[in-house]
C-alpha cells in the first residue's frame, strides 16, 4: 500500500509540474540578447527533450574570418566530471572499486590518504585543499601556459601546505586536487589508461563520435576557438596546455554529443538502479554551504530541480543543466571578445534561458 501510495503522489506531482517552454524564436531571442549583453566572442547552444532536439544554434566568430558552427569541438572542462563520476560508478557496479576503500591502497603515503574514501573524493568531502587557487601554481600557468602538469604535481600543489581543510568527511568543498586524485584512483585500480576506460566504457558503446580524450594539446576539428585576457594582452588560448585540468577536465566534444549525453547521464541509463541513487543523493546537505535546494553531488551539482555543471577553462566558458523532471537537456559554451562585460558568460546565458524553460524552477545561484 505504502509503494502504491507513493507512486500516486509522483505521478501527481509530475503531472502538475508545468511542461518546459521550449518555443524557438523566444529560445533563440534570450540567447541573442544574453550574448551580446555578456560581450562575447562565439557561444555554442543546444536544447533537448529527450532525445528530440529543439534548438541547436552558433553566434559569432571562432576566428576573425571563420563564423562559428554548431560541428565546432571546445574543450568542455567540468563537464567531463559528469563522466567521471558514472564511469566510477560503472566500476562500483562490476564490484572493481569500493566506494568506502581507503586511497592509502594506491596513495600509500599521500597526506591524509588512511582516512579518506574513494566516495570522499567524487563528493569532495575529503578536506583536500584545491591546487587551483595556490598562489604559486596560478603563477606558474599564467607565465607558462603551454607548460604540462603531471597528476604528481598537481596532487604535491594541492597538499603543499602540509595539512587538510577538515577532517576528512566532516564538510564539503570542491576542489581539483580530490577530483584528480579520484581519476588516479580510477586508472590504477583497473590498471587501464583514462582513454581506454571513457572508450570502453561511455564513449565507443553510446555512439559518443565527437568526444574525444586528447593525450596532447590538440583538439579535433573543426575548433572553436577561444580568447583570453589573463596575460595582460587579448590572445588566442585555444592550444594552451589543458593538462593542469586532468581527468576532471579532459574532454573535448561539441554539441550532438553533449545533447546526446545529457539523458544517458540525466536517468542514470548505464547504471544499476542505487549506484543512481547513490549518486544523486543529497548526502552533502549540511556540509559546508550545502542546503537541499542547492547541493553538491558525484561530480555536479543540483540546484533547484536541475542538475548542473558550469566549468571555465583555456578561455572556454560551458554550462550544461539536465532537468530530470521534464528530461531537459541544456548546453552552452562561450568564448570571450576583448571587453567581456559577464564573466563566464556561459552560465549566465544558461541562468537565462532556464528562466524561460521552466520559470518555477530557475538556477538559484
Amino acid at each position: 500500500m505504502r509503494n502504491t501510495l507513493l507512486a500516486a503522489l509522483l505521478f501527481t506531482a509530475t503531472a502538475l509540474a508545468q511542461p518546459p517552454q521550449a518555443d524557438v524564436s523566444q529560445l533563440q531571442a534570450i540567447l541573442n540578447t544574453s550574448s551580446q549583453h555578456a560581450g562575447t566572442q562565439a557561444v555554442e547552444f543546444g536544447m533537448w527533450i529527450g532525445d528530440k532536439e529543439v534548438l541547436t544554434a552558433a553566434l559569432g566568430n571562432s576566428m576573425t574570418s571563420v563564423l562559428a558552427n554548431t560541428d565546432m569541438h571546445w574543450r568542455v572542462g567540468g563537464i567531463s566530471e559528469l563522466f567521471e563520476g558514472t564511469l566510477l560508478m560503472m566500476l562500483v557496479d562490476e564490484k572493481r572499486i569500493d566506494l568506502d576503500q581507503k586511497i592509502s591502497r594506491w596513495f600509500p603515503k599521500l597526506l591524509g590518504a588512511d582516512k579518506v574514501t574513494v566516495r570522499m573524493l567524487i563528493s569532495c568531502t575529503a578536506g583536500y585543499p584545491d591546487y587551483v587557487g595556490n598562489a604559486d601554481f596560478e603563477k606558474l600557468t599564467t607565465a607558462e601556459p603551454f607548460r604540462k602538469f603531471s597528476d604528481d604535481e598537481l596532487i604535491a600543489y594541492g597538499v603543499s601546505g602540509g595539512k587538510l581543510n577538515y577532517e576528512p568527511g566532516t564538510s564539503q568543498k570542491y576542489s581539483h586536487t580530490e577530483l584528480v586524485i579520484l581519476g588516479q584512483v580510477l586508472q590504477r585500480a583497473t590498471g587501464q589508461s583514462i582513454q581506454e576506460l571513457y572508450e570502453t566504457y561511455i564513449l565507443n558503446p553510446n555512439g559518443l563520435t565527437d568526444t574525444k580524450v586528447p593525450t596532447n594539446q590538440e583538439i579535433q576539428p573543426p575548433v572553436l576557438h577561444a580568447y583570453t585576457s589573463d596575460r595582460g594582452v587579448y590572445e588566442d588560448c585555444t592550444y594552451y596546455n589543458p593538462s593542469w585540468g586532468s581527468v576532471p577536465g579532459i574532454l573535448t566534444s561539441n554539441l550532438r554529443d553533449l545533447g546526446k549525453w545529457g539523458p544517458i547521464f540525466g536517468t542514470g541509463a548505464l547504471l544499476k538502479p542505487e549506484s543512481w541513487a547513490t549518486m544523486t543523493a543529497p548526502t552533502s546537505v549540511g556540509l559546508g554551504g550545502n542546503r537541499k535546494d542547492l547541493h553538491f553531488c558525484y561530480g555536479f551539482f543540483y540546484a533547484n530541480g536541475w542538475y548542473v555543471q558550469n566549468p571555465n577553462m583555456n578561455g572556454y566558458a560551458g554550462a550544461f543543466a539536465y532537468n530530470p523532471t521534464h528530461g531537459v537537456t541544456l548546453v552552452v559554451a562561450s568564448t570571450q571578445n576583448a571587453n567581456p562585460t559577464v564573466t563566464p558568460a556561459a552560465i549566465y546565458i544558461l541562468k537565462e534561458v532556464v528562466k524561460y524553460v521552466t520559470p518555477d524552477t530557475p538556477l538559484n545561484f
